[in-house]
């Protein structure tokens, strides 16, 4: 997980939450690192999500990084068969704004094959959702909620992205 911020005073130094500089709020260890990524990624219902039934799923241990996501022409990993989908969390994002709030952005990529190696539909696009009690407000709150907050709004943020992928308009809520 990355972050920025926007403020008064400075702007955002780009991770300067996670890595604890001076001046920005401090934030739990790994709040949502690869492997906590990877237990919202299981227990969401993907295939349901990106309007893919009859999908079997199988999320990956290892993470790929971003420039092997952007410039691979073929299927990221091998043991996809011909015909499968492919997604990807690309980058995930704590914003904090001091004047429209706390947000995590997750940007997601998406691909499918019909056979070959070439993509029969590519997609991306960052998905936005507000966070209300993640970090805690003081070094000495228990994290907990906070990062039980960035799990759930993880999983909101897969159910908006399939909205997307499949061209309907989110109702909010």
């Amino acid at each position: 997980m990355r972050s920025t911020y926007s403020g008064w005073i400075h702007g955002g130094i780009v991770d300067g939450a996670v890595n604890g500089r001076e001046g920005y709020r401090k934030l739990p260890e790994e709040p949502l690192g690869t492997a906590r990524q990877k237990v919202v990624l299981e227990k969401a219902d993907l295939a349901g999500a990106l309007g893919l039934a009859g999908y079997t799923v199988i999320v990956h241990a290892n993470a790929l990084d971003s420039r092997t996501l952007r410039t691979t022409p073929g299927p990221w990993l091998t043991d996809g068969g011909s015909c499968h989908a492919e997604l990807a969390v690309d980058d995930v994002f704590f914003q904090e704004d001091v004047f429209s709030g706390r947000y995590l952005k997750v940007i997601y990529r998406y691909r499918s094959f019909r056979g070959g190696n070439k993509a029969e539909r590519t997609f991306g696009q960052i998905i936005t959702e507000r966070l209300l009690l993640f970090p805690p407000g003081k070094p000495e709150d228990d994290p907990q909620a906070g990062i039980d907050e960035l799990a759930a709004a993880m999983n909101k943020s897969i159910i908006d992205f399939g909205l997307a992928l499949q061209g309907i308009k989110h109702k909010g809520g």
